[in-house]
């Protein structure tokens, strides 16, 4: 019974790293990276349940290096301590969705260690662990090459219309994996023992994951894989020397590690070149894929901006999950000049540089232990020299395997599904390796007493993590399904629906986002009922009044949950704004004093001052609205969608000819900023002067190429005169960079017709709209 439990358990762990590495649920609403943690916590909670259950806590206590391991405990301890001493707690336990840097997360990632530790340290289960990963990478490394070469003929399914959607996660995370699946093809290869037909398709495997790569150019993948190549042939070598002192007559001759050097070729070409060999490889597999962080300079100055010399912070940090509230309070002002500006980043250059500011200085200790006893087990395995050619072989996958995952935590944000990855493989390796050299007498033993103490209080405390754990991760998980599913409804606009799915997630696990989620839906039923002219009086004045005592209570449980979440603020801003527009008593105010709080938790976003200058507006307070205009323009000054309100101000008031006479002075005085030729150009455009419009709007073009709304209307412009030509090459550059936006598409279908580029799009006219018509 005790093995037959425990081989279950090993069993139940390998199922979990299967699910958390390629579960798809192809429905393109479902909180994708959540259900992996999701199927990964059920099965390493049934992993957990069965090894205790086998008598599993005495084989732990007993493993060799037991207390080493538990090491890793301080890696919870800390984000526990760290959550313990700071001001809002509110996401340092699960974050929005059990992120990587919170409490639970790192909890589930330590007991995946211990279980990893103990079910994995001999050569038949480490190499059983091995193969579960090598070829469940595999099978992910296909999926994607029939993806991407194939399209949608292979795979019919809505969720991968767009090729760059994987099994693993974001785009980087399968060129990571991709280059640890080569990397362990070459450990295979070069240390272990394989057949001839193994060897060739060896190099076939490995072209076309080279090509993967190169298609995902990824160059921090290029860079690991480089040094594992290096690696494994400097093993390589000294294996063959070791074979060699072995077996002295031997006429064996000195191999060079062939597939080893080929693939470090590859990737030292990739890094010099990769950027044009990808360029030539979409045109041929058109995939488009896009990830920004903050880099590690941003990163550093946001953590001692937050620390602001605080001994206790340098120690332990500013608390679990709270790199996105400082990111919004100290956040660079030059980013407000890129088109990234409105991105809350809630993680820094790196899982570990964001620990470093979140968890201070022992929490990043912390996440670096398992590789420091790694380290050690390998220091203590080379002394030793005890391992057989297989037991090496399998060792250094287990070793590779770990290093390069924590040097992508270093160096990168990896998914939630690497970090465990990580710690299974890391847990792995050192029970493996740590054992060596030792026979099962040699075990040590506890005295009696403390013994069967030791084993009750690990025992409980075991169980009682893993289920809290489980029940927590799976609340979570529904609570988001159902608020992913109502989110999708509200987009079909069906608020109905939606309405009823926000209610079920918030009573399920009244998170944070559940609750947004519940006032916004109330927020956009409002609008519905108000703008619906088939209800009678009463029974619109009845829906209004029930929604409302949903929307309000909503937003304000969403502000409680998460007091440094500006989005609740705003969002109940914009209902108390709505109610303002129908003047309701005390609504003016109220949206006033939600928008300042707003401000005060993201101070440097200028779309918060603009909705601030629209309320004031729709109040008739021009001086008001001038103030948050100004700001907003401040803030940043290319800033389209103030630039568009301030036009429609000046005609609404009958002042076009004014506002031109002054943006005109502002050229003159600043000449060399495209975003004052820019509202000069839309000022004449809305005052249907098309003909001295087109001189600014080129002028904007040739200080900045790329600006999206110059050439939006630009392009206007120079149809309007008649220069459909210049019209059509600029809408055609603009699909390019806007392929989603389907009014490029029918303007671009408008010119070549010869018709009005704006037949056929609905009102209001660009100039008039609340929002650019392009991305910048």
């Amino acid at each position: 019974m005790h093995t037959r439990c425990v081989s279950w358990a090993r069993y139940a762990l390998l199922g979990a790293v299967v699910l958390a590495l390629v579960l798809v649920i192809p429905v393109s609403w479902f909180p994708f990276q959540l259900s992996k943690i999701a199927a990964f916590a059920a099965l390493l909670s049934l992993a957990a349940v069965l090894f205790v259950v086998g008598g599993g806590t005495r084989l732990l206590m007993r493993t060799h290096g037991f207390f080493a391991a538990l090491l890793v405990l301080a890696l919870p301890v800390v984000y526990t301590l760290s959550a313990a001493v700071m001001a809002d707690r509110s996401l340092a336990f699960a974050g929005y969705s059990i992120e990587t840097d919170t409490i639970l997360f790192s909890l589930l990632a330590t007991l995946a260690y211990l279980l990893s530790f103990t079910l994995f340290r001999t050569l038949r289960t480490a190499r059983l662990l091995t193969t579960v990963v090598f070829w469940s990478l595999a099978a992910a490394a296909i999926f994607q090459l029939i993806s991407v070469t194939i399209g949608s003929y292979a795979i019919p399914l809505e969720t991968f219309t767009d090729r760059s959607v994987n099994l693993i996660g974001k785009w980087n995370d399968l060129g990571l994996l991709a280059a640890l699946l080569l990397l362990l093809l070459l450990v295979r290869v070069e240390l272990g023992t394989t057949r001839k037909l193994f060897r060739i398709g060896a190099w076939i495997g490995g072209g076309l994951l080279a090509a993967l790569l190169a298609l995902i150019n990824f160059p921090v993948a290029w860079m690991l894989l480089l040094v594992g190549c290096v690696v494994v042939g400097l093993l390589s070598l000294l294996r063959q020397r070791a074979d060699h002192r072995t077996e002295p007559d031997s006429a064996m001759r000195a191999r060079l590690p062939h597939y080893a050097l080929a693939a470090a070729a590859v990737a030292i070409v990739s890094l010099l070149y990769g950027g044009t060999i990808n360029t030539s490889l979409t045109k041929i597999f058109p995939v488009s894929a896009l990830e920004v962080r903050p880099s590690l300079q941003a990163t550093m100055d946001i953590v001692n901006e937050a620390r602001a010399g605080s001994v206790k912070k340098i120690l332990i940090g500013t608390g679990p999950s709270s790199f996105g509230f400082e990111w919004l309070q100290y956040k660079p002002q030059e980013v407000n000049q890129t088109q990234f500006w409105n991105l809350d980043f809630t993680v820094g250059f790196s899982t570990l540089a964001t620990a470093f500011g979140t968890v201070g200085l022992l929490g990043a200790i912390a996440w670096l232990l398992p590789l420091l006893l790694l380290a050690a087990a390998m220091v203590r395995t080379v002394r030793l020299a005890a391992l057989s050619r297989e037991e090496r072989a399998v060792g250094a996958l287990l070793s590779l395997g770990s290093i390069f995952l924590f040097a992508s935590i270093v160096l990168y944000v990896p998914s939630q599904n690497l970090v465990l990855l990580s710690y299974v493989l890391s847990g792995a390796a050192f029970g493996f390796l740590w054992r060596q050299g030792r026979t099962a007498q040699e075990e040590e033993e506890i005295p009696g007493i403390m013994k069967g103490l030791g084993i009750i209080a690990v025992t409980a405390v075991c169980l009682v993590l893993v289920a809290a754990s489980f029940v927590s991760v799976e609340r979570r998980f529904v609570s988001q399904a159902y608020t992913a599913a109502g989110l999708y409804a509200l987009g079909q606009g069906d608020i109905d629906t939606a309405t009823v799915r926000a209610a079920r997630a918030v009573a399920i696990e009244p998170g944070p986002d559940a609750l947004r989620f519940m006032a916004d839906s109330s927020a956009q039923k409002l609008l519905a009922i108000a703008n619906d002219s088939t209800l009678t009086q009463e029974q619109a004045t009845a829906d209004f009044t029930t929604q409302l005592q949903t929307a309000i209570p909503a937003s304000q449980r969403a502000i409680a949950a998460v007091p440094g979440d500006y989005r609740s603020y705003f969002l109940i801003a914009r209902v108390y704004d709505f109610l303002a527009s129908l003047k309701v008593s005390g609504a003016y105010e109220s949206a006033q004093q939600a928008y300042a709080e707003a401000v005060a938790h993201n101070p440097t976003n200028p779309a918060l001052w603009l909705a601030l200058a629209r309320l004031e507006a729709g109040h008739g307070d021009n001086k008001a609205t001038e103030a948050a205009l100004k700001k907003a323009l401040e803030l940043k000054p290319d800033y389209t969608d103030a630039m568009l309100f301030v036009v429609q101000i000046n005609v609404a008031n009958n002042d076009l000819a004014s506002a031109i006479k002054n943006t005109t002075t502002a050229v003159q005085t600043a000449p060399g900023v495209p975003s004052i030729w820019f509202q000069l150009g839309l000022l004449y455009y809305t005052g249907g002067d098309t003909k001295n419009a087109i001189p600014p709007l080129e002028q904007a073009l040739t200080l900045e190429s790329s600006y999206a709304n110059a050439k939006y209307f630009l392009g206007l412009s120079y149809a309007a005169e008649g220069k459909t030509g210049e019209a059509l090459r600029l809408f055609e550059d603009l699909v390019v960079t806007n392929p989603d936006n389907a009014e490029i598409k029918k303007i671009v279908a408008n010119l070549k017709a010869g018709t009005n580029p704006l037949e056929g799009i609905g009102p209001p006219t660009p100039q008039n709209r609340t929002t650019a018509p392009v991305n910048q």
